[in-house]
This record gives C-alpha cells, sequence and structure tokens, in this order.
C-alpha cells in the first residue's frame, strides 16, 4: 500500500505522476487550442513537449516539488508547485518566442497558459487527495475524537491548521464555535461556525463531540466561564491553547494544549499593579525571601525579578525544591542576580551570617508551618518555625537596616480554632509590636490572605491526586468553605502591600467569594471528564482537628480601612503592653525548645492570644482553663 512506501519510492512515485500530468497538460492544451486537431499531436513528442519535459523536471528538482512529506503537505509545499510550474512555463514561452517552431507568436500564448493552469491544478489536486487519503488512514472511525473549537478567529484558524496537520493526535475538528455574527454558518476549512448560545446542543449531539479547545487568546472571564459550564453540563472534556508567548519557537504545538483547571472557574478582574511603584521600591535592591521554595515564597522570587532588585537572595531549608527553582531561575543565577541558600529560619546564627553579609534592603518571609492537622499533633513545631523563626527573621531585619519587613500571613489567625493559626497570629503581634520600637526604623508590614489555589497547604492537589488515582475525593463537611486565590494573584498583593506599606499595618486581600469545598470537588471531578457518583464518589470525612467550616480575613473588632488598591484593605491594628507581650513569647518558645507537654505549649499560647479557642481538638478542654494575661492599651 501507498502509505508504506519508503521515502526513496515515494518521491520517484511523485515525480512520476508529475510528469504524467505535464504531458496530458500539454496534450489538452495542444488539443484544446487546435480544436482537437489529432494530427498535430506529431508535433508534441518531435519538437516541443521534450523540451517542455526538460525544462519540468528541472524545476521539479529545484523547488523540490517531489519531497513533501505528504500527510503534512501545507501551503509553503503548494507554493513550490506554483513556482516551479510557473517558472518552467516561463522559460519554455521565452524560448519557443526565440525560436517560433513549430508554433507561431500568435497561438504560443493560449497554449502555454491552458497548459499552466490544468497542469497546476493537476499537481495541486493530486497532493490534496494524496494527504486526505492519509489523514483518513492516520485515524480511525473508532478512534476518532470529535472536538469543536471555542473561537473561529486567527488563533482558532492556526489550531486547526495544527491539529490537521499533525500526526500525533486524534482530534478531528468537526465544527467551529463564535460569537462574532458577521461569520456565523460560514466555514472554515469545510467546518462550520456556529454560534454557541443558539446550536451548542444540537452540534454536540449531531457530532458526537467529545471535546472543546477554548482558542482565544484574550477571552473574558464572565464567557470562558460561561462555555466550560456548558460543556462540563454535556461531559465534554475542555482544553485551551497557551497564550502565544509561551508557543515554542513561535509554533503552536499540539503538545502544548493544556486541561482545564479550576483556577480557569475564578471570575476575577485581571489585578492592576503599581508597578512603578514597586520598582521604585525593590527595583536595584538587595531583597530576601525567605521560604523561596515553596509555593508562596517562590512565586514571590518570580514576581521581584520582574522588577530587576540588585540582588535577590532565597533561603529555604528544602533542598529538592531549592534546586528546583534554581534550575528554573538559571539565567537568573547565571547572571549573579538570585542566590539560593539552604538556611532554617530556626538557626538563629546562620540567619545572622547571612544578614551580616547581604544586608537585605527587603525582607519577604514566607517561611511557615501550613498545615493545620499536623500543626495540632505537634504544637512545638508551630511555635519553634511560626514563632522563633518569625522572631529571628524580623530582629535581624530591625538590626541590620532593612528598609521593609512584609510578613506573609493566613486567614486562620483571626478567631484561631488550631495551633497553626495561633501560631501565626502570635507571629503577627510580635511584628507588629517591633514597629517604631527604640531605634528600630524597619518598617514591619503584614499581609493576610486565604487559601491559595496549588500551594502546598491546598485542598487542590490533594483532589488531583485522587482523581488520578481514582480514589473517592475526601471532604470535611458538605457546608465547609474557603477563601481561595491563585498563587499569581496573592504575591502580585504582597509586593503592592509591601511597597505601599509605611510600617505597622495589616493588610487584608479581597479574596471574592467564599467557594464550598464539595463545590470545588464536584468541579474537578467533571474537568476530568468523569462523572460523581459513576466513576469517582466524595465521601464526607468529618472536620479535623483544629478546622472550621467558615474562614474570616478579620476580627469584627478590627475593622477595615480603604487603600488606594480596590483589592487591599486594611485592618485596625490593636496595641498591646510589649514588654509583656516579648515576655510571654519568650516563655513560649522556652516551652516549645524544651520540649515540654503540647498541653503547657497550648495553654500558653491561649495567654498570649485570647481569642484561640481550640475546636475538635485534644486540647479543647483548655479553653476555659486560662485566664489572659494580655491587657490592651
Amino acid at each position: 500500500p501507498i502509505s508504506k512506501l519508503s521515502s526513496y519510492e515515494s518521491k520517484l512515485l511523485l515525480i512520476s505522476i508529475d510528469t504524467a500530468f505535464a504531458i496530458c497538460a500539454f496534450s489538452a492544451a495542444l488539443l484544446l487550442t487546435s480544436q482537437f486537431n489529432f494530427e498535430r499531436l506529431d508535433l508534441l513528442f518531435t519538437r516541443a513537449l521534450p523540451l517542455l519535459i526538460f525544462l519540468r523536471l528541472i524545476a521539479f528538482f529545484y523547488y523540490k516539488t517531489y519531497s513533501p512529506i505528504i500527510r503534512y503537505i501545507g501551503e509553503k509545499d503548494f507554493r513550490n508547485v506554483i513556482l516551479a510550474v510557473g517558472a518552467s512555463s516561463l522559460v519554455f514561452y521565452l524560448i519557443m518566442w526565440l525560436y517560433p517552431q513549430p508554433f507561431g507568436p500568435k497561438e504560443l500564448l493560449p497554449i502555454v497558459l491552458i497548459d499552466y493552469f490544468v497542469l497546476l491544478i493537476l499537481m495541486s489536486g493530486v497532493r490534496s487527495l494524496l494527504r486526505l487519503f492519509f489523514e483518513q488512514m492516520r485515524v480511525q472511525p473508532s478512534s476518532r475524537l470529535n472536538t469543536v473549537i471555542f473561537g473561529a478567529g486567527e488563533m482558532g484558524v492556526i489550531l486547526e491548521r495544527v491539529l490537521s496537520q499533525s500526526a500525533a493526535h486524534n482530534f478531528q475538528v468537526m465544527a467551529f464555535f463564535d460569537d462574532n455574527p458577521q461569520i456565523k454558518h460560514k466555514r472554515l476549512n469545510g467546518a462550520q461556525v456556529y454560534d454557541p448560545a443558539q446550536s451548542f446542543h444540537r452540534v454536540v449531539e449531531k457530532y458526537k463531540i467529545r471535546y472543546a479547545i477554548i482558542a482565544i487568546n484574550k477571552l473574558e472571564d464572565e464567557r470562558r466561564i460561561w462555555f466550560i459550564n456548558l460543556c462540563l453540563q454535556y461531559h465534554i472534556k475542555i482544553l485551551k491553547v497557551p497564550t502565544p508567548e509561551s508557543w515554542i519557537n513561535n509554533r503552536l504545538n499540539v503538545g502544548q494544549l493544556a486541561k482545564i483547571n479550576f483556577e480557569d472557574l475564578l471570575s476575577r478582574p485581571p489585578i492592576r499593579l503599581s508597578e512603578d511603584r514597586i520598582r521604585a521600591g525593590v527595583g536595584g535592591k538587595v531583597v530576601l525571601v525567605t521560604g523561596c521554595a515553596g509555593s508562596i515564597g517562590s512565586e514571590i522570587v518570580r514576581q521581584v525579578l520582574r522588577f530587576q532588585p540588585k540582588l535577590l537572595i532565597g533561603v529555604d531549608q528544602a533542598e529538592t525544591p531549592l534546586v528546583d527553582l534554581t534550575l528554573e531561575q538559571h539565567e537568573a543565577v547565571k547572571a549573579d542576580v538570585l542566590r539560593t541558600i539552604i538556611a532554617d529560619v530556626r538557626d538563629y546564627d546562620k540567619l545572622r551570617t547571612i544578614f551580616e553579609r547581604y544586608r537585605p534592603d527587603y525582607v519577604f518571609h514566607a517561611a511557615a508551618y501550613k498545615h493545620v492537622p499536623i500543626m495540632e499533633r505537634f504544637p512545638e513545631e508551630a511555635v519553634k518555625s511560626n514563632v522563633m523563626g518569625t522572631k529571628h527573621v524580623a530582629n535581624l531585619a530591625g538590626e541590620f537596616g532593612a528598609h521593609k519587613f512584609v510578613m506573609i500571613s493566613t486567614d486562620k489567625v483571626v478567631n484561631s480554632t488550631n495551633v497553626m493559626g495561633a501560631s501565626k497570629g502570635i507571629a503577627e503581634l510580635y511584628v507588629q509590636s517591633l514597629n517604631g520600637m527604640g531605634d528600630n526604623r524597619t518598617q514591619y508590614i503584614t499581609t493576610r490572605f486565604g487559601n491559595v489555589l496549588g500551594s502546598n497547604g491546598s485542598v487542590v492537589p490533594i483532589f488531583k491526586r485522587q482523581i488520578e488515582s481514582r480514589q473517592p475525593l475526601t471532604v470535611t463537611h458538605p457546608d465547609v468553605t474557603r477563601y481561595f486565590m491563585t498563587i499569581p494573584e496573592a504575591c502580585q498583593l504582597v509586593l503592592e502591600a509591601g511597597t505601599m506599606g509605611q510600617g505597622g499595618e495589616i493588610f487584608v486581600f479581597d479574596m471574592g467569594e467564599p467557594v464550598r469545598i464539595v463545590d470545588l470537588a464536584e468541579k474537578m471531578i467533571q474537568l476530568a471528564g468523569m462523572t460523581r457518583g459513576r466513576d469517582i464518589e466524595i465521601v464526607f470525612t468529618g472536620l479535623r482537628p483544629g478546622e472550621k467550616l467558615t474562614e474570616e480575613l478579620f476580627a469584627a473588632e478590627e475593622g477595615l480601612i480603604p487603600t488606594h488598591h480596590e483589592k487591599i484593605r486594611k485592618a485596625e491594628v490593636r496595641r498591646y503592653a510589649v514588654q509583656e507581650l516579648h515576655q510571654s513569647i519568650e516563655y513560649l518558645i522556652e516551652l516549645a525548645r524544651r520540649g515540654h507537654s503540647p498541653h503547657d505549649v497550648v495553654a500558653q499560647m491561649k495567654e498570649i492570644l485570647p481569642s484561640f479557642q481550640s475546636r475538635n481538638s485534644v486540647f479543647s478542654d483548655s479553653n476555659q482553663l486560662r485566664s489572659s494575661k494580655m491587657e490592651e492599651i
């Protein structure tokens, strides 16, 4: 069969076909111009035809019309056919015009033109037919993935062309969807354009659509979410074309098509950063980021590098993620703009050495333990990392004259019900107490936000792993809700808040509306092309130790003050007796360091943070056993 021919055999076959077509085309031109006078055909084989075939062969070899991979044939290959036929026809015409035998000048031009167009049609036609043949051979009906493209603009056309020319997939484009009324009911490469609002159900049923690919570069959030939800209703798997900036060598590849994530279902206006303010802040400065290899810390590193710091120091105690970050940012490392250091924020001596050597202007403190159930089991570790570690970094920032110290906090500090949130709340108190203290000129700023999609502590990676292994998705309670934000969103707002702050503020981010975790689980099941109850289950496991049904971003007594940025507000900070606060925190750290009972550690945390009320925890009994030693001033 033709599909089994070797490269040499396929080239020989194609050039033989083209040569035969050249003979047929010239014969047709001669007969048409002579009104089918067959007596003139003898001239074909004695004078004109040998010269023409010789010229055709030279042109075929020069333009390599015999060498395309038929299944991938495209515009450039058809252009070479046009050039080869045109060039050989032009040379033939000039030679016959200079030596006008056996044709006169008047009858020569019609013969050459008819010959040119007939040969062009024959050669182009056979290539199109061969490509269609290979296309049919490539995709068997049983394995065909009937696909619709959302977007019939430039990107949609590019995607259709890539899919039609690639053998690395089974996608068959059956139709386009587009909102533009001017192209409705028109066709692109044989596929009709439909209005999704009017024809979605009919198209899906008619063509048995299994995949939808979004191919619109700047699609409005509302429209994107509407189309994704529409596809999910019909159990259609959804992919999207990446932005042109991420295409390899400026060309789209089928392997770059990405799955739709839960982040794509979040309707948020784009964040507008005060880039000049941020560049004026961190640009040309020495910046230190703790926890730089974590999900939040690594994104802060990426964001800060955009604003061209003089030097960025990344500190983390996790070896493998630190190596991954170094490899990812190899250009910055090579330019000596980024230096990564293995260090633990609990190691004061190592931190002091880092501050002595680099004397950072900005410190972004993202290092922390964040998993609620684990910290409920090991409260002493939460204290050592989240309280003592923060104390070390904050003190050194002030001692070595850092301009700003920005702490990454969490919504779990508000009316804490778990050890993790309480430890971060105590760290917040300590950081706020340092602002304006003594000769300390460092501006201490706290940023507070909720769950970050895709972060190490997020439920999304857990759901992904459970879906991949076909395990039931575990949700703690049918009514549990959480605030969510994407990692880039959160880190952009951290930079914005860090540069706008003057010291002593707690900045609270606008997280949008809370999301029911069970709804998130159902959407992720649908995005994986599955159905709840049939392919995978959702199991309710009960609230874990320390968990709430709902989270809060600020306490009622804190209040909120708007800032110049619509997504950042400022909480009113409460003041405490600083000396007593510091003594209580030192005592808490000593309890944790010396291995005292977890109950003793948690009891002291509750002395420092009166709003800390353990819930669904082994420490719940101690809620009523403490008396506050803290007095607001």
